[in-house]
């Protein structure tokens, strides 16, 4: 870098020092100098120094800066697909993160209904179990009932059988003997049965 910075250092001193000699030389006496006037060295050594210029400026201004500005714009492309690359990957993240959160909102769905069918037939299981457990108690109640409605009635027979047999022995005077009672007793009975049918 500084031995670019010399060379043109002693470029624009030769360039310069050049156009001063030939302006100080002033041929032709005291004519007015102009750009375009004068003889034709001064001319020759005009181009001269500015093709010299012209290629210092190019071998060590412009292709530096033409370089920096090419690295530069490799550096904002670069920077630009980065950020492409890290948006894309972000719409990748969200899409995702959207379908991993609908994924779990169905799963819960799934969940909670599964667990209302359960519950509801657990229910229903429950019901059930009970309206047969009401059932058999029902039977068993019911069985009970008839067996006390039977003895209670064998009872009242037995009762009314003992009351017959006081009767006969009150009215005819004397105790019966086994077959009399039983007789008189089925007799009576049967008329106290028909009369409860009738009734």
């Amino acid at each position: 870098m500084n031995r670019r910075r010399i060379i043109l250092n002693a470029g624009f001193a030769l360039l310069f020092g050049g156009l001063a000699l030939a302006s100080s030389a002033e041929p032709g006496g005291g004519e007015e100098s102009s750009l375009f006037g004068g003889y034709a060295g001064e001319a020759i050594w005009t181009l001269v120094w500015f093709v010299i210029l012209l290629a210092a400026l190019a071998f060590f201004a412009w292709k530096p800066l033409l370089a920096g500005l090419r690295h530069r714009e490799e550096h904002i492309e670069k920077e630009i697909s980065d950020a492409e690359n890290r948006k894309l990957e972000a719409q990748k993240t969200l899409e995702e993160y959207q379908s991993q959160l609908a994924d779990a909102e169905r799963q819960g769905r799934e969940i909670i209904t599964k667990r209302v069918q359960e519950a509801e037939s657990q229910a229903r299981d429950i019901q059930s179990q009970s309206q047969k457990e009401i059932e058999r108690v029902k039977v068993r109640m019911e069985a009970d009932l008839e067996r006390e409605r039977r003895e209670a009635e064998k009872e009242l027979w037995d009762q009314a059988g003992d009351i017959l047999q006081r009767l006969g022995s009150e009215v005819f005077g004397k105790a019966l003997d086994d077959a009399d009672n039983r007789k008189l007793i089925a007799e009576a009975i049967a008329r106290l049965k028909e009369t409860e049918e009738k009734s």
